[in-house]
């Protein structure tokens, strides 16, 4: 591989709407935990509270009250997967390349695991809940290659991140809970709200992901413009 692109990251980014209160609330809580609690422990954590939304889905379809389990492991998940870093910091006993790689790997796991508990939730439609994820993962490879190759680590794109995802999801939830799975009347094809729903997501992060290239690829251009003709 060659030095221009050596994969070091020197910078980490969070802008989104949500990142003020998430970090107070992170810090307060990392302090009042006990020692036993490592990084690597709650990062365990987090996937096992994306094994209990897999769950939730599942057990939904027997009944629905089963979706406040599904909303439990989102917020373990939550914890677990906010909390590693920022207790790594708290201690000083951060591993850069190694918590990296752990936490960028462990999250494909996540998020295919809370996916599927969406999917398999009555009501939704599993092709969108597919789609969308892949959508989710064609967002953050272009973040990991921004963070290759500019040394910029942006945890979110649009102020949008993984927190407000989970909200969005437990939202969605909550909706399920609150107003059932009905459809839409009126309209030429059967359709579920949650189908609007998954629909327009999808093209939103579609939608961020060619901005965010475009805005890229711009910078790239100037800062690495090629040979002069």
């Amino acid at each position: 591989m060659s030095d221009t692109l050596k994969p070091k990251v020197d910078k980490r980014v969070n802008e989104s709407f949500l990142s003020g209160y998430e970090r107070v609330a992170l810090q307060a809580i990392a302090r009042r935990l006990p020692a036993w609690v490592t990084p690597d422990g709650l990062t365990g954590f987090g996937v096992f509270g994306a094994v209990l939304v897999l769950c939730g889905g599942l057990l939904a379809q027997r009944s629905m009250g089963w979706l406040w389990l599904s909303n439990l492991g989102i917020f373990f998940h939550w914890l677990g997967d906010s909390l590693d870093g920022t207790v790594a910091r708290l201690r000083k006993i951060e591993r850069p390349r190694y918590g990296f790689y752990l936490d960028q790997v462990i999250d494909t796991v996540g998020n295919l695991l809370i996916g599927l508990g969406v999917g398999f939730t009555p009501g939704m439609r599993m092709e969108l809940i597919l789609i969308l994820l892949a959508a989710y993962q064609m967002l953050a490879i272009q973040v990991l290659v921004h963070a290759i190759v500019k040394g910029e680590f942006r945890v979110t794109v649009g102020h949008m991140g993984p927190t407000e995802l989970r909200l969005g999801i437990l939202l969605l939830n909550l909706l399920v809970l609150a107003i059932g799975t009905p459809a839409i009347p009126g309209l030429p094809v059967w359709l579920h709200w949650e189908d609007i729903v998954l629909g327009l997501s999808i093209a939103g992060l579609l939608g961020l992901f060619a901005w965010q290239m475009g805005e890229h690829l711009g910078v790239l251009a100037k800062e690495d413009p090629g040979p002069q003709r």
